[in-house]
């Protein structure tokens, strides 16, 4: 068993690919109390499903349990694995006492997650630089550092944003290279060995353009593989967005609607996305005002007649309501159904102007669902514990395809095959 410690874990989409007998999630450690509940039914979905046993998760899904009582419908130690705290220099210690509770005197062999990415991302990054000097995001992976030195894992998994790579310390320097000395040294010198990669996750079954910075640290004597080679021995064509939403019922701003067309679904949701034993959840959309459907109506027919995002600028003058019609061009975009999306972020939570549904007598922005399979996760995944929480976990998340690569070349490197 292969025991792995998920930091800054979100809704869980990096350990999505680190599910199955031969992995076993120690500790999830985050900070949003949201999150964190996504992160508790999740391990409580699969604690049922090694049980054969998903009779209540079936029933929570249809709204006939609470949380509450599907909490304590299983044992303690399965819900303790979630640790709800920041890390932090105050939290680090009681973090520590918790996984070593968890692990009973085993190993760790792998440690996996990524800070939040807001401070290295280029978007707003001139914004920020002022406050550089007391922004204590950018030096989280320090923490992440300190858990490599507790547990002195054979590999770790670090992801981010390719911003990373162009941010510049308070110094004035490059933080990438003093990132890259700090993990290589963080057992002593030449303790991990580092590879990085600009990884797109479309490349990988992905539907949506979602470019992420991948740094794999391994021991040296794991050695013998390269990471992103074995790795690209999974690659895969994504579905087009059509495909993907074809069995997602027709629905109208404002409304929520879970149930399944009648209808086949393609070969791509068969295989990673739907359950046929659990009912649709969360496809809830959010409602607009008459000045919005009008944009969105726009906004769609141009991307329909030349693939085309249309400039705010470019609206009906009677439309245009922000004062600063000159900044901001992009703040409607229409996704486009014969393709993939363009990369879903957090933001998503405040609006959904830049993720218009690409049927254009739909006429509004996609549901919690919809940007939940635009990632990957299956169906049968429930986000908690409101519709703008949902959305905000599903943007930072790693999709759990491109994970479930990421576990594969794991398992393989460690199997010796």
């Amino acid at each position: 068993m292969i025991n792995i410690v998920d930091l800054f874990s979100g809704a869980g989409g990096l350990t999505e690919g680190f599910r199955g007998s031969e992995f076993n999630i120690v500790s999830h450690v985050e900070m949003d109390k949201a999150a964190c509940q996504t992160l508790q039914v999740r391990e409580i979905y699969y604690h049922l499903k090694n049980n054969n046993n998903l009779n209540n998760y079936n029933e929570y899904l249809a709204g006939n349990l609470s949380f509450s009582q599907l909490t304590s419908s299983v044992p303690e130690s399965i819900t303790n694995k979630i640790i709800n705290l920041p890390i932090c220099e105050e939290h680090i210690q009681s973090i520590f006492n918790r996984i070593d509770a968890e692990l009973s005197d085993n190993s760790v062999h792998g440690i996996i997650g990524g800070p939040p990415c807001q401070a290295y991302s280029t978007i707003g990054r001139a914004r920020n630089e002022s406050k550089k000097h007391e922004d204590q995001r950018i030096y989280l992976y320090k923490y992440y550092i300190e858990f490599l030195r507790k547990y002195s894992p054979d590999f770790f998994i670090f992801e981010n944003v390719k911003g990373l790579l162009s941010y510049k310390d308070v110094d004035g320097n490059l933080l990438f290279p003093k990132i890259e000395k700090d993990f290589q040294n963080a057992l002593g010198e030449n303790s991990y060995v580092l590879q990085h990669q600009i990884i797109n996750s479309a490349d990988f079954g992905v539907p949506q353009k979602r470019e992420r910075l991948i740094i794999f640290g391994r021991k040296p004597s794991f050695n013998g593989f390269n990471f992103f080679d074995d790795l690209s021995h999974f690659k895969t064509n994504p579905p087009t967005l059509n495909e993907l939403f074809y069995d997602l019922p027709i629905m109208k701003n404002g409304e929520t609607n879970n149930d399944y067309r009648p209808v086949e679904p393609v070969e791509f949701v068969k295989k990673f996305i739907r359950t046929e034993e659990f009912p649709l959840t969360q496809n809830i959309s959010r409602k607009n005002n008459l000045n919005d459907l009008e944009i969105y109506k726009i906004v769609v027919q141009e991307k329909l007649n030349t693939n085309n995002n249309l400039k705010y600028s470019d609206l009906p003058q009677e439309l245009i309501k922000h004062k600063k019609s000159n900044i901001f061009l992009d703040r409607f975009k229409a996704l486009q159904g014969d393709s993939i999306s363009h990369t879903v972020v957090a933001h998503i939570s405040k609006d959904g102007h830049y993720y218009i549904h690409p049927d254009i007598n739909q006429n509004r922005s996609i549901s919690v669902r919809e940007a939940a399979r635009i990632q990957t996760f299956p169906d049968d995944f429930y986000f908690e514990n409101s519709r703008t929480a949902a959305f905000k976990q599903i943007g930072n998340a790693v999709p759990p395809l491109l994970s479930k690569a990421f576990g594969k070349v794991i398992m393989n490197i460690l199997s010796g095959s």
